[in-house]
C-alpha cells in the first residue's frame, strides 16, 4: 500500500500558521475594542515584514500597554506613565510619556522651539516622575564669569533666577554688576563675581608677662625670681573672603584658649626701706592737709644734669622730677617730698628717673636741682616720701 504524507504535514502546517496570525489579530482586534470601549484613549503601530510587530497604547489609566510580536510570540508590557506638565510660555498643558527625554515631551506636545527660547530642563534630560517641562522666551546676553565671556540665551524675568535657569548657579554672596532685581529684557550684559569663604584654624602662643612684688624679706635692691613665666597657646579660627579665588579680607571669627600663661614673677627686695604704714595725711608747706596712700623713710640725695638730659622715662630731667627705685615707687608717682625733721622741703615731684644709688638700696629718692650749690646744699638726709598719687 503506497502512503502520501506530503499533504496532510502541508495542512498541518497551514493550519499553525493561520492560528498564530489569529492569535496575534485577536490580540490587536481586543486593543481596539479596548479602544473604541474608552479603555484606552489612543494606540499606534508600527508594520513589519506585512504583520504588526510593534504596538504601544496609551491607556485611559495613564499606564502604556506595549504590545510586541516577533515570530507570531506576543509580549504584553504594563508600563506606569508619567504625567509631565508642560508650560509653554504660560500656557500649560499635560502630556502622558512612559519614557524619554525633555525633547521627547516636546515632540509629543508638538512644540518647537524658536531661535528665541529656551527649555528647562535641558532637551537631553531623562524625564521621570514629578519632572516639569518650561519653555521660555529669551534673548542674549553677554554674561562674563569664572574667567570668560559669552553670549548666552537667557530667559526673560528676573536676572538672578534667568542666570540660574541657564546654568550659572549664582549664590546668594556672589556679586553682580546689576541690581538683583533687574530684568533680563533691560539688559544686554551683565558680570557675576563668584564669592567664596574658607576657614582656617590655627594655634597661636600667648606670651607671658613679667611682673615684679615687693619683699620686705629680701634686701632692698636685690631680686629673687619667684615664678618661672610660661607661654600659653589659643585656637585661632579665622574666615577668609574671596572675590573671584583673590582674597579680600580675613576675620577672626573664634578664639580659644587652650593653655594658659603662666607670668614670670619677681620678688624686689624692700627689707631696709621703712615704711610708716599705710595711708593717712600730712600737712603740706603750704598748710593744706594733704591725703597720702603710703609713706616711706630714708636716706636721700640730690643730682643734676647739662641742660637737655633726658630721664630713665624719657623726659627731659626737671626740677620736681626726681629719681626712684621704679620697683617700689612706680614711674609717674605723685610724691611729697621733706626731710623727717621738718627743717628742709623738697615739696611735690614726681617719679621720672631712676640711678644706681636707688637700685641698691642706698637712697630710697634722688632730688634733681638744676645747679650743683643747689645739689650740695640739700646733701645727704634722712626724708619721708609721701606717696600721694
Amino acid at each position: 500500500m503506497k502512503m502520501n504524507t506530503g499533504k496532510p504535514n502541508i495542512i498541518r502546517s497551514a493550519f499553525a500558521l493561520f492560528l498564530a496570525f489569529a492569535v496575534v489579530f485577536s490580540s490587536i482586534f481586543t486593543v481596539a475594542a479596548a479602544a473604541q470601549s474608552g479603555n484606552i484613549s489612543s494606540y499606534s503601530t508600527n508594520s513589519e515584514q506585512g504583520f504588526e510587530s510593534y504596538v504601544e497604547y496609551e491607556m485611559s489609566n495613564g499606564d502604556m500597554l506595549i504590545t510586541r510580536s516577533e515570530n507570531f510570540d506576543i509580549t504584553v508590557d504594563v508600563i506606569k506613565a508619567n504625567e509631565i506638565t508642560v508650560n509653554n510660555c504660560g500656557t500649560l498643558e499635560t502630556v502622558m510619556i512612559a519614557k524619554g527625554t525633555v525633547a521627547d515631551v516636546l515632540e509629543k506636545a508638538d512644540i518647537k522651539l524658536g531661535d528665541n527660547q529656551i527649555v528647562e530642563p535641558d532637551v537631553n534630560t531623562e524625564i521621570k516622575k514629578g519632572t516639569n517641562v518650561t519653555v521660555y522666551n529669551a534673548k542674549k546676553i553677554s554674561v562674563t564669569a569664572d574667567g570668560k565671556t559669552k553670549s548666552v540665551l537667557i530667559p526673560y524675568g528676573n536676572i538672578v533666577s534667568a542666570l540660574n535657569i541657564a546654568g550659572y548657579n549664582v549664590s546668594k554672596d556672589d556679586i553682580l554688576s546689576v541690581s538683583r532685581s533687574s530684568k533680563t529684557e533691560n539688559l544686554t550684559k551683565v558680570t557675576i563675581k563668584r564669592v567664596t569663604y574658607s576657614e582656617e584654624l590655627s594655634s597661636e602662643k600667648i606670651s607671658y608677662k613679667r611682673v615684679t612684688e615687693n619683699s620686705d624679706e629680701i634686701p632692698l635692691g636685690e631680686t629673687k625670681l619667684k615664678t618661672e613665666g610660661k607661654n600659653g597657646k589659643k585656637l585661632v579660627t579665622v574666615k577668609s573672603k574671596f572675590i573671584d579665588g583673590k582674597k579680600v579680607s580675613e576675620t577672626v571669627t573664634d578664639s580659644k584658649i587652650v593653655k594658659d600663661a603662666v607670668n614670670e614673677v619677681t620678688l624686689v627686695g624692700t627689707k631696709g626701706a621703712a615704711t610708716n604704714g599705710g595711708a593717712g595725711t600730712f600737712t603740706d608747706m603750704y598748710g593744706n592737709s594733704v591725703t597720702y596712700s603710703q609713706v616711706l623713710t630714708g636716706s636721700g640725695t640730690a643730682y643734676t644734669a647739662p641742660a637737655g638730659a633726658l630721664t630713665a622715662t624719657g623726659v627731659t630731667a626737671y626740677n620736681g622730677g626726681v629719681a626712684v627705685n621704679p620697683n617700689i615707687i612706680p614711674y609717674g608717682s605723685k610724691l611729697y617730698i621733706v626731710s623727717t625733721d621738718g627743717s628742709f622741703v623738697y615739696g611735690y615731684a614726681t617719679a621720672v628717673d631712676t640711678g644706681g644709688a636707688l637700685m641698691d638700696g642706698s637712697a630710697i629718692v634722688d632730688c634733681f636741682y638744676n645747679t650743683y650749690d643747689e645739689c650740695v646744699n640739700f646733701g645727704r638726709r634722712d626724708v619721708n616720701v609721701y606717696v600721694i598719687g
